[in-house]
């Protein structure tokens, strides 16, 4: 292979959206001898892929010594991309989940108890602590995944807001999900794309059920950070997009050939542009996200016409492409 495909090649880290996920242990996925041991199964993971996302982040804020943890169980090219907590990107939640100090500061809370809309101080203050444990990834941080609410539209406040979470969170880089359809209308996709272009954080990229729902985003291909290009699938289950009870349920859908095989060239054309990519599935029923995310390495490489290795071959996507 030439030399210009092997640093292309190296650029693509395909993974899963999670490595906890108790679909993965009831599959039957994890091994007998590691299923009920948290670091036998991070171990395993990192052995058969190169990258993550931190599921766990978004509901409690890690400990720094389990952020450790976590470092010192994965290889050292290892790279682990975590979730930023439900309060930083605005979704509700439950107090109790936060450590005790910051429950005392301000917010307000819906008919449930729930934090509705965090004060600025105890959204920063969160975002401080989640940086703060996330730091003792080292190089292997990536980003920090900010999954916006589907009700959050796109408009000059929210635009607002959001440049002053990602600039918070510096010197992560942030990667943002958008999850509402007005952010993708015209006018609006530029100037969303532009905010982050402006901070070096990337536009997550989205494979959804194609329907018109308001969250099912279209498979619109951005790239707004040179360092990181980003793309996570969700499945396109559309029976259970907006009826789904469960994650398992919302996500039920295992990918066939001919669906992956649409965002191969995207990938490869990411790379081509972007210092690195993550790939993500997030079909979290069974084990679906692994076997896609193995399936979709293999399609890579093949598309290229390896024959071995532990990293497909990717290149760059073009701002105005879509799958």
């Amino acid at each position: 292979m030439a030399e210009a495909e092997l640093q292309i090649a190296s650029r693509v880290r395909v993974g899963t959206a999670s490595w906890t996920d108790p679909e993965f242990i009831k599959a039957g996925w994890y091994p007998d001898e590691v299923k009920s041991d948290a670091e036998g199964r991070l171990r395993y993971y990192a052995d058969h892929f190169p990258m993550v996302e931190v599921n766990a982040s978004f509901y409690a804020l890690p400990t720094i010594e389990t952020v450790e943890a976590w470092r010192d169980r994965t290889p050292d090219d290892f790279r682990f991309h975590v979730k930023a907590h439900q309060v930083i990107s605005g979704h509700p939640c439950d107090p109790g989940r936060l450590p005790a100090p910051l429950r005392e500061l301000p917010a307000t809370l819906d008919k449930r108890g729930r934090i509705r809309r965090p004060s600025r101080e105890l959204r920063d203050a969160v975002i401080d602590s989640l940086l703060e444990s996330a730091s003792a990834l080292g190089p292997k941080l990536g980003a920090v995944l900010v999954q916006l609410p589907p009700f959050v539209v796109s408009g000059a406040r929210q635009r607002e807001e959001l440049a002053r979470i990602v600039d918070r969170l510096k010197p992560a880089r942030a990667a943002v999900e958008f999850r509402h359809r007005s952010w993708v209308e015209p006018g609006e996709r530029e100037r969303a794309a532009e905010l982050l272009a402006e901070r070096d954080a990337a536009w997550v990229c989205v494979d959804a059920p194609r329907v018109e729902a308001k969250s099912a985003m279209p498979p619109i291909v951005e790239r707004t950070s040179d360092a990181l290009a980003y793309l996570r699938l969700h499945g396109r289950n559309a029976a259970t997009w907006t009826t789904g009870r469960s994650v398992a349920e919302r996500y039920d859908h295992v990918y066939v050939e001919e669906e992956l095989r649409e965002w191969i060239d995207p990938v490869i054309e990411m790379a081509e542009r972007s210092q690195e990519v993550a790939v993500v599935f997030n079909n979290n029923a069974r084990d679906y996200a692994l076997r896609n995310a193995q399936q979709f390495r293999e399609m890579l490489s093949a598309a290229h016409g390896r024959t071995g290795g532990d990293e497909p071959v990717i290149g760059g996507a073009s701002r105005a492409s879509s799958p």
